[in-house]
């Protein structure tokens, strides 16, 4: 039996974690497997993004340069390492997208993104690109419908690419892509906040921080392009000084620079440039509670309790049963005599009438009724024993 030279993880793909998802992202993107060997090759360039790989898969298989073809070339033969990519169909003819657990899904599409996708941003055209492309419809419609449901894209662009090539057969790639806003979107979301020893392809890690910065300058307009050409300062420096220093109000500042006012009032309230002010702080006190309290406006409480407070038409009046004091507005006092606080103690006055004889039931209906004729005077000698 031959005995393997070198060294390599075979539980490498077994254990989900940040670079196992992206290596296999970039696997169903760059990756081949023929029988027992897993390879990868990119260009001359990107040839640091396969040392690192081979690094955190804890191999010493050599990394193969071609200058011909202008290559790099990483390939591991390991039965047990192939034969554990069989979970995620990647031997078979048709590739399905796999199942990612949520918290590793962005360093799976980012791998893929860094394989067989791009990152475009167009000085000429202004306007940024993200997209992706396959040989397997499904998988893309896949993506697409994961990254939708962590960055709410707006739409996306899937589209069929049919190509003949040298041999005279019809080769068909298909491929989606996102532009503006949502492709902004997804480089926050596949970018943001990595770690020193993540996994990513410095080169268009670089083009995503271009994109950005190219974004930055599209949503400015280009109107502000033009001021901040012409004047050669930033428009945030530039507003300050005029409308800060030389305490130039907005209308003033579009004839200067030649703009509308409404563009003017868009731009500070853009680069948050505020005239400074000097208010004197005024106290005033609450007439509810008496606490002191900066004036704003019109406010004439100190909270909103103490507005609800001043609100109040009716008065506080006690409990018939526990004689605790509770509020009742003044529509209350038309129809009703005894204040009850809780629904235990309108139970406790249920229940006391009942045995004092002053209600009963009526034999039809089961309501109750009367049976005194001066109710008061009587409910008045009740309330005293019922106390007693």
């Amino acid at each position: 039996m031959r005995r393997c030279v070198y060294n390599v993880d075979i539980n490498f793909f077994k254990n989900w974690n940040s670079k196992m998802a992206y290596v296999l992202g970039l696997t169903f993107s760059d990756g081949n497997i023929y029988k027992t060997t897993l390879s990868w090759q990119l260009q001359m360039r990107d040839r640091e993004l396969l040392f690192r790989i081979r690094d955190v898969m804890k191999s010493d298989y050599p990394v193969e340069l071609s200058t011909k073809k202008n290559a790099a070339r990483l390939r591991i033969s390991n039965p047990s390492l192939v034969e554990s990519l069989k979970q995620f169909k990647l031997t078979s003819d048709e590739i399905k997208f796999p199942h990612v657990p949520t918290e590793f899904l962005r360093d799976f599409i980012r791998g893929f993104l860094d394989g067989d996708g791009w990152i475009i941003a167009n000085t000429r055209k202004h306007e940024i690109c993200v997209g992706f492309a396959s040989r397997d419809h499904g998988f893309l419609e896949e993506l697409a419908k994961q990254l939708n449901e962590y960055v709410l894209l707006t739409s996306n662009n899937l589209r069929t690419k049919k190509k003949i090539t040298k041999k005279g057969k019809v080769s068909v790639t298909y491929s989606v892509e996102w532009y503006g806003t949502n492709a902004l979107n997804i480089l926050k979301f596949l970018h943001d906040d990595l770690k020193n020893d993540d996994l990513y392809l410095e080169r268009k890690y670089k083009s995503q921080l271009e994109a950005r910065s190219l974004y930055i300058e599209i949503r400015k307009g280009r109107k502000w392009r033009e001021v901040e050409s012409k004047c050669g300062m930033p428009m945030e420096k530039l507003l300050s000084k005029l409308y800060t220093e030389k305490k130039l109000m907005g209308i003033q500042i579009a004839e200067v620079l030649g703009v509308s006012s409404a563009a003017v009032y868009r731009w500070l309230e853009k680069t948050r440039v505020r005239l400074p002010t000097k208010r004197k702080v005024v106290f005033i006190k609450c007439p509810i509670c008496g606490a002191q309290f900066k004036k704003r406006g019109t406010k004439k409480y100190c909270s909103l309790f103490c507005a609800g407070r001043a609100r109040r038409s009716g008065k506080m009046v006690k409990c018939t049963i526990c004689g605790r004091e509770i509020y009742r507005p003044r529509w209350w006092f038309k129809k009703n005599v005894y204040p009850l606080c809780s629904l235990e103690c309108g139970g406790k006055w249920h229940r006391m009438r009942l045995e004092t004889n002053l209600r009963c039931r009526c034999e039809k209906t089961g309501r109750f009724l009367s049976n005194a004729s001066n109710l008061s005077v009587q409910v008045e000698g009740v309330l005293g024993v019922y106390s007693e």
